[in-house]
């Protein structure tokens, strides 16, 4: 009886994952040179409380085995957040705000550093974030930023477009 009781268990958590992942993902970006785009599997938007995380990663990375090829990671934590709302926030919120933006550029298949790493420019006016359209927990925005690295070299991202769910139970 436990027994039946557990897969039963089991069985409801799994629709329960299901139903909350019935809309596909996306998020693409020009970060420098490199055309970033995820798989709906690669992107993960989690917000809690006033702050939210979005992250994505290279088509594919989530695959198992892993690709051979290298791996880039976009990572946007924020604060701002209000659940269910629009948000804005311009190069002049960036400068205050307690927002971190990290681009992991070659993270290797099987783990250890990434080739290079960059961090967000606060004083740049390219930042800009914004989620424009809101649906249950299905989240629409744009986004552009100024990164640098530990030496002071900079790199744009550009033309940056997500549609994430927050999948949390």
């Amino acid at each position: 009886m436990i027994r039946s009781f557990a897969c039963l268990l089991f069985a409801a958590t799994v629709a329960t994952v299901v139903v909350h992942a019935e809309t596909p993902q996306s998020f693409t970006a020009q970060v420098g040179d490199i055309a970033l785009d995820s798989g709906d599997a690669e992107i993960t938007l989690v917000p809690i409380g006033h702050s939210f995380s979005l992250s994505a990663s290279t088509r594919g990375a989530s695959a198992y085995p892993p690709p051979k090829t290298r791996i880039d990671r976009l990572s946007i934590v924020c604060d701002g957040f209000t659940e269910g709302k629009p948000l804005l926030l311009d190069h002049l919120t960036f400068e205050r705000s307690t927002c971190e933006v990290t681009f992991d550029k070659g993270t290797k298949p099987m783990g250890g550093p990434p080739d290079a790493t960059w961090h967000l420019d606060k004083n740049s006016a390219e930042n800009r974030f914004e989620i424009t359209a809101v649906s249950g927990k299905v989240y629409e925005g744009t986004f552009g930023f100024r990164l640098k690295d530990g030496q002071g070299n900079t790199i744009s991202v550009t033309q940056g477009r997500f549609k994430a769910e927050d999948r949390q139970l």
